[in-house]
């Protein structure tokens, strides 16, 4: 039985810590100086390199399934001295507050309110702005879209989308999303960024900006929408134009291809003091056409020489949402990752921009589902099991050596990361599923090597 009366202790200094916090400026000046206990958040290359918590403020981030506050997860990664501090998503709507009329104005309270317990403590933020959230259990706060109204309300502006929550094969609800492509939306979604680097570009304690151009702060149109097979591709190509199935499939690529590479560059035009990640993803609406080829191009938009009328515009980073151990397999024979993120990065490497990485879920301690696990509960592929150690996303120390290798520099992690390298007081009874004391040695020394203090050199 789980004893909490530690666990509260931890999570109320954390709480007073928010409440009664010294100024934002103290703190990182403390924090520079690199004592055990005091966050490390050096600049290198303009950016704070290290380890970050995934979507930090999502519905479900500080909290179990059940509605319980996950105080064992929040001690442990947001005090760890190791964090640099949290990714935090921002929803277009939460600072949009125009009208589409050419009334209404930017709103910052939101995302200050969003960033003030992170800066409080003394570490720093990287500010995730989402045109369209990825799947109902993401509407928030109060269960709002991040698309402005002005905009879902616009005539033949939005289409139905299948629910990406429901990963099982039965998608039963669609989410309504902005036609992205469509002048009428990307246009308004820029000069809202427009406004947005504007008023965070000189924050101190902000890192760097992760812009989505479809759903979340990705590069795909939607959940189930990245390859011919998924259930919601067929959604999009009904958005376009053709004589037949096979051309409205291609024109469907070619237009989103073409607003994806646009947005890209449009990004780098905002000249932007702070660093601007864009996330890498598979995507192909034939079969015929290369799933990787996308996330290609998308890298050299970002990264090449883009000189406009004798201004040179700023490279941008590169993320990608859904590495893997399965990844670091197919690289070293020689195959194609997911995004081919390990052969982009590598190839990136050498520019000094932030090179990021998120797993799709937290790690499995005893590697990915298969036949070659022990138990037989984790022997079927693609069954994941965490409280046996086993998911899809495989081993963090084994991912975490990889993604240094290839040059990643910043890792956006879920909390159950620190849970196992930190958790003295694990609670299962089985002692052959206490995780930290078989694994934490192991993870720790993996947070350590990914974290600013290695990274930085400081």
């Amino acid at each position: 039985i789980l004893d909490t009366t530690k666990r509260n202790s931890h999570f109320s200094l954390c709480c007073i810590m928010a409440i009664h916090p010294s100024s934002s400026e103290d703190s990182r000046e403390k924090c520079h100086h690199g004592k055990k206990h005091e966050f490390s958040t050096k600049e290198i290359d303009g950016f704070v390199p290290g380890l970050y918590v995934v979507t930090s403020n999502l519905p479900g981030a500080a909290t179990n399934p059940n509605g319980t506050p996950c105080m064992k997860k929040i001690v442990h990664c947001h005090q760890d001295h190791r964090t640099s501090g949290g990714s935090v998503v921002i929803p277009w709507a939460q600072f949009d507050k125009r009208d589409g009329n050419g009334g209404g104005h930017f709103d910052w309270d939101f995302v200050d309110s969003q960033m003030k317990p992170w800066i409080d403590r003394g570490q720093v933020v990287n500010l995730l702005v989402w045109p369209a959230v990825q799947k109902k259990d993401q509407l928030f706060p109060n269960g709002g879209s991040a698309t402005p109204d002005y905009i879902m309300n616009l005539p033949n502006m939005t289409y139905q989308c299948p629910d990406g929550s429901a990963q099982s094969g039965c998608c039963s609800e669609g989410i309504p999303l902005p036609k992205f492509w469509k002048p009428q939306v990307h246009q308004k979604y820029h000069q809202a960024l427009k406004q947005f680097v504007k008023h965070y570009q000189n924050h101190p304690s902000v890192s760097y900006f992760r812009f989505g151009i479809g759903v979340g702060a990705e590069s795909y149109p939607g959940n189930g929408c990245t390859t011919p097979d998924n259930y919601g591709m067929s959604t999009l190509i009904d958005q376009f134009d053709g004589k037949n199935r096979e051309e409205k499939a291609r024109n469907a690529y070619n237009g989103w291809t073409q607003y994806v590479v646009g947005r890209v560059r449009a990004f780098r035009k905002l000249n932007s003091k702070k660093p601007i990640v864009v996330t890498i993803n598979n995507f192909s609406t034939l079969k015929s056409i290369d799933k990787t080829d996308f996330a290609h191009m998308v890298a050299q938009a970002a990264t090449d020489d883009f000189v406009v009328d004798g201004v040179e515009y700023p490279k941008l980073g590169l993320g990608v949402q859904g590495a893997t151990t399965n990844d670091v397999e197919k690289y070293h024979k020689g195959e194609k990752c997911y995004a081919d993120w390990g052969k982009i990065f590598n190839d990136s490497k050498h520019l000094g921009i932030p090179l990021q990485i998120q797993t799709p879920l937290h790690s499995g301690v005893n590697g990915r589902p298969g036949p070659w696990q022990k138990r037989k509960e984790c022997r079927q592929l693609r069954k994941n099991n965490g409280k046996l150690g086993v998911t899809n996303t495989g081993n963090l120390v084994e991912l975490i050596d990889f993604s240094l290798s290839v040059g990643a520099n910043a890792f956006e992690l879920y909390p159950y990361e620190w849970l196992v390298a930190n958790d003295k007081r694990w609670c299962d009874e089985d002692p052959d599923l206490n995780w930290h004391k078989i694994h934490g040695d192991h993870y720790s020394k993996a947070l350590t090597k990914a974290s600013n203090q290695k990274l930085a050199k400081q």
